[in-house]
C-alpha cells in the first residue's frame, strides 16, 4: 500500500514539475518594458557564425565570438537543431550591426508605444537569437543563444 503511494506522490511531483517548465518555457518568448506592464513577444534574429570564432568551454557551454559580441550556448537551457540546406536558405540571416540596431528601435518603439522615454537598458533583453552554423555542405546546426555582451 505504501508503494502505490509513493508512487502516485511520484507521478503528482512530476507532473508538476512538467507542467511548471511548461508555464515558464511560454514566457521566455515575451518581455515587459516596466514592471507589471504590457508584454510584447521577443524579435527573432539569426546571425551567420561564419566571420565569427566558436569557443566550447565545457561539455554543456557554448560561447559564440562574432563581430566584438559575446553570446552564449547552454546545453541545459537553450535548443540545438540539425537542419539541411533547404531549411537554413529561408532564413535571413543577418550581421551583429543590423541585431544592435534591430534590438534598439524596437525599445525605442514599444517606448513610444507606452508614452514614455525610458533609457536603453544595459541588458540584451527583447530578441531571442539564433546562430547558424554551417557543418557541411548539406548538414547545419541552429543554436539559440543568449546575447551576453559587447566587448567594445
Amino acid at each position: 500500500m505504501e508503494q502505490k503511494t509513493a508512487i502516485k506522490t511520484k507521478k503528482i511531483f512530476f507532473l508538476i514539475i512538467f507542467f511548471t517548465n511548461f508555464i515558464f518555457s511560454q514566457t521566455k518568448n515575451y518581455y515587459t518594458i516596466e514592471k507589471n506592464g504590457k508584454k510584447y513577444p521577443k524579435i527573432v534574429r539569426h546571425i551567420s557564425l561564419d566571420k565569427g570564432e566558436k569557443i566550447i568551454h565545457n561539455s554543456n557551454t557554448i560561447i559564440f565570438n562574432i563581430d566584438h559580441q559575446i553570446f552564449k550556448y547552454n546545453k541545459n537551457i537553450h535548443k540545438a537543431d540539425t537542419c539541411s540546406n533547404f531549411k537554413i536558405k529561408k532564413i535571413k540571416a543577418i550581421t551583429v550591426s543590423q541585431l544592435t540596431t534591430d534590438e534598439y528601435n524596437e525599445h525605442l518603439n514599444r517606448s513610444k508605444e507606452n508614452g514614455r522615454k525610458i533609457p536603453v537598458p544595459f541588458n540584451h533583453y527583447n530578441c531571442r537569437v539564433f546562430i547558424l552554423e554551417k557543418l557541411s555542405t548539406e548538414k547545419n546546426i541552429i543554436y539559440e543563444v543568449d546575447w551576453i555582451y559587447s566587448i567594445r
